[in-house]
C-alpha cells in the first residue's frame, strides 16, 4: 500500500475555495474539519474520504463497540455469527450477503456462488 504524505499548503490553497482558505491564512494553519474535506476533494476527487479522514471515523466506530458494553465485543471474546451458512460451522461475507438478501441491487442478484 502506498504511504501519502500530508497535503501541502499549496494543496490547501488551490481550487476557488482554497483560495478562500488561503485568504484567511487557513493553507497554513488548517483546521481539522476542512483538512478533511480538502483531503477528500484532493486524493478522491470529493467521492470519498482520504487517509486522514477515513482513520478518524474508523477509530471512531471501533471505539463505539468497544465501549459498549452490549456489544458482541464486549460479550464474548471469541464471538462468531449464529446466522445460517451455506457451510455448517463457518460464516462468510457470502453468507452474509445472502442473508440480507442484497447481494447486487443494480442487478437483482439474490444468490451467490460458493467456491
Amino acid at each position: 500500500m502506498k504511504v501519502q504524505n500530508a497535503l501541502t499548503p499549496a494543496d490547501i490553497a488551490n481550487g476557488d475555495d482554497g483560495q478562500v482558505a488561503k485568504q484567511q491564512g487557513l493553507h497554513e494553519k488548517t483546521p481539522l474539519w476542512y483538512y478533511v474535506l480538502k483531503e477528500a476533494d484532493v486524493r478522491n476527487n470529493g467521492e470519498r474520504l482520504g487517509p486522514v479522514g477515513s482513520t478518524i471515523l474508523a477509530e471512531v466506530f471501533v471505539g463505539l463497540v468497544q465501549g459498549d458494553p452490549d456489544s458482541f465485543l464486549s460479550k464474548k471474546k471469541d464471538w462468531k455469527p449464529e446466522l445460517p451458512a451455506n457451510k455448517p460451522g463457518t460464516f462468510t461475507m457470502t453468507d452474509l450477503l445472502q442473508y440480507v438478501g442484497e447481494i447486487n441491487p443494480v442487478d437483482n442478484i439474490k444468490t451467490v456462488d460458493t467456491l
